[in-house]
């Protein structure tokens, strides 16, 4: 229950922003799909088995969630995202999508009391703020209506619905 909450809160917010920064350029559901992809990709560093629980707990969140690591992998996913959607006149704006989608992912999990590396690989303290619960429905689902809205409404009113929603849950 709690991976899956978790898994849902950040593929939640990585359709959001990825949305959010393609606006009108690429279809909603192009920009859900990738930042839902984009935004829970960090995670999948919990199929590593590391040897034991501890060390599996310990490095579950570095790597992977280094904004380092995830800066240089979101130029080639980018590009690979507006190749494959024969949008490469828009390959920056799917760069910045999917760097956003992938980023905000450590950038959330700062906020828990497990927190994350971010600093990877130039310091690997733990930093934590302790704002938000790892299960959070009050986050998660607003941005959910956000993204459901952007991509069942028509028109420029699914944008702003999921505008308001990434703002909301932002502050």
């Amino acid at each position: 229950m709690f991976a899956r909450m978790d898994s849902l809160t950040q593929i939640a917010l990585g359709s959001a922003v990825s949305i959010a920064a393609l606006g009108r350029r690429s279809a909603a559901w192009k920009a859900a799909l990738w930042g839902a992809a984009a935004g829970t990709l960090p995670d999948l560093d919990t199929f590593i088995d590391r040897g034991d629980a501890i060390a599996n707990m310990v490095l579950h969140r570095a790597q992977s969630h280094s904004l380092f690591y995830l800066t240089l992998l979101s130029l080639p996913l980018g590009c690979l995202a507006a190749r494959l959607h024969g949008e490469t006149a828009h390959w920056r704006r799917w760069w910045l999508a999917l760097w956003l989608a992938l980023i905000t992912h450590p950038l959330l999990d700062w906020m828990t009391v497990y927190g994350t590396q971010l600093l990877r690989p130039f310091d690997d303290t733990p930093l934590g703020v302790g704002s938000i619960f790892i299960i959070d429905p009050v986050y998660t689902l607003p941005l959910l209506a956000g993204v459901l809205a952007a991509l069942w409404l028509r028109g420029g009113r699914g944008l702003r619905w999921n505008g308001w929603a990434l703002a909301l849950r932002t502050c």
